[in-house]
């Protein structure tokens, strides 16, 4: 067959499939083995979500004075470290985690974040100093940096697209349940047992991920036809038309084409990145890790004595929340999502600045709940009422700020980043925008103490507020909606030359 007859022969089929693109018949694709990859790659989320966590029931017991090692006990600016290198690691991770995943793929790079896992927990478990609980967290960080980039991106070129909203939210809905593993086996044991319980996950992950497949778009990029309908035909099942989906992925491909500085300034690849990085500021400074990673400190401050043991109902409103979040994203879509969770997010915050405003601080430590300038405001009602008589507001707070950002703003910038960026560039951006991410956790967590000083904890909570304020205004003039979109047309609602995707369905 001649050239010409090639090229005539495939313009119709071309846009038979940009129409038809997203109507596959649901009857003849099967789910269940995307289902049990994406639960597979779940894993590394988990022991991410660990990580964060960890922190919370750790610091109860190293700021003990019964500490078994006297040289191990945190005063608390050690412990504000120690809490916030994590994503110190993290940045580095996201770093290694974006070239890993072009290089060694998703699947590689997911297996790969199993080894810093479990160096950074051994370290913690057998810590004789400082310096060993320092190095654990900063290694376990990287791996939580690889892991949070990779395992979106491999769960959104997995699963089909009417289910990448639902699946997709599986991502975060391992990390609350990571988070509510590590608050209730820190109520049960030690420091030192809960970091040897923290390195199993990836154990399993590792093991269970050698029988995965690696993304078909993947395959593809890197120009292995075969391996990627293997891959697709494990994944959809033998009487999935592959060949289809295959073509359509070929189709937004250019082997040829490589990255340059001029490819980051077009619309296709800066405005996903814009978008990215706005709703990972959002997502930090709405003021989660700092609520994470001090839950167990600022339930003490309010007055309740098992601080180990409410910070479990964090854990738990955070899991209702992403299974509420699961079953809405491919239904009510991600757009009215985040925007109607920012505004309750903000009225968690504004009503947590007031329970701090006006309730009377323990006697043992009233230095760190306000500073001089804060008690000015409102001096009629500054700590003038009972932390007792009004518990309540900060329990009431605390769950209401939860549910909404397991809602919407835990899972959805995860999976906007997975979603929004055209391969050629997915790992690159993907890369920049976790930077962006734990960059802005490190703030938040190393902050949130001199903050805390310096305006209150009501003035940093109602900062807080105000940075959701800016998450609704920010989604409703920027964010798009890719509800039931494939990811070929997603892009091709940034890239003028692919508009035709963006009238499809």
């Amino acid at each position: 067959m001649t050239e010409t007859s090639k090229m005539k022969t495939s313009e119709p089929v071309k846009d038979s499939v940009s129409i038809q693109i997203t109507k596959i018949p649901a009857g003849k694709e099967s789910i269940r083995k995307s289902v049990l990859a994406t639960f597979v790659a779940a894993l590394g989320p988990l022991s991410f979500g660990f990580s964060l966590s960890f922190s919370s029931p750790v610091l109860v017991d190293l700021e003990e004075s019964t500490t078994e090692i006297p040289s191990l006990r945190f005063n608390s600016e050690e412990a504000s470290w120690f809490s916030s290198l994590v994503t110190l690691g993290a940045m580095f991770g996201s770093v290694i985690g974006g070239w890993t995943i072009d290089h060694f793929g998703r699947k590689g790079a997911i297996m790969a974040c199993t080894v810093p896992f479990e160096l950074g927990y051994l370290l913690i478990a057998f810590a004789r100093n400082h310096e060993m609980l320092y190095a654990g967290r900063v290694i376990s960080g990287v791996a939580s940096g690889m892991v949070s980039l990779a395992v979106p991106v491999y769960i959104a070129e997995i699963v089909p697209a009417r289910l990448r909203g639902t699946l997709g939210s599986i991502n975060q809905q391992a990390i609350t349940l990571g988070l509510l593993l590590c608050c209730v086996m820190g109520a049960l044991v030690d420091w030192r047992w809960l970091a040897i319980i923290g390195a199993m996950p990836s154990v399993f992950l590792i093991i269970f991920m050698l029988a995965m497949p690696e993304t078909p778009r993947w395959c593809l990029g890197k120009n292995r036809r075969t391996e990627a309908l293997a891959a697709l035909r494990w994944l959809r099942g033998p009487e999935a038309d592959i060949d289809q989906e295959c073509f359509a992925i070929q189709e937004t491909l250019d082997l040829k084409e490589s990255m340059s500085w001029r490819s980051w300034l077009s619309p296709a690849i800066l405005k996903p990145l814009v978008i990215s990085i706005g709703l990972m500021f959002v997502q930090q400074f709405s003021g989660v890790n700092a609520v994470v990673f001090n839950a167990a400190s600022i339930f003490k401050l309010a007055g309740f004595d098992n601080a180990k043991l409410v910070s479990i109902s964090i854990g738990l409103m955070q899991c209702v929340g992403t299974v509420l979040g699961c079953l809405a994203m491919d239904r009510a879509g991600r757009r009215i999502l985040l925007w109607t969770m920012a505004l309750a997010m903000f009225v968690a915050h504004a009503g947590l600045g007031i329970f701090f405003q006006i309730y009377i601080p323990p006697e043992k430590d009233p230095g760190n709940i306000t500073s001089t300038a804060a008690s000015s405001v409102g001096s009629s009602l500054s700590h003038s009422v009972e932390a007792s008589k009004i518990s309540w507001l900060s329990i009431l707070c605390l769950v209401l700020y939860n549910l909404a950002f397991a809602v919407a703003w835990g899972p959805v910038p995860w999976l906007a980043m997975s979603e929004l960026f055209p391969l050629r560039a997915r790992g690159p951006a993907s890369s920049i925008a976790v930077l962006s991410n734990w960059l802005l956790a490190f703030a938040v967590t190393k902050t949130y103490h001199s903050m805390s000083s310096n305006l209150g904890m009501q003035g940093t909570y109602w900062f807080y507020a105000g940075c959701c304020l800016f998450g609704f205004v920010f989604v409703f003039l920027l964010m798009p909606e890719t509800k039931g979109k494939t990811l070929e047309e997603i892009v091709a609602m940034f890239d003028r030359g692919k508009q035709g995707y963006a009238r499809i369905g």
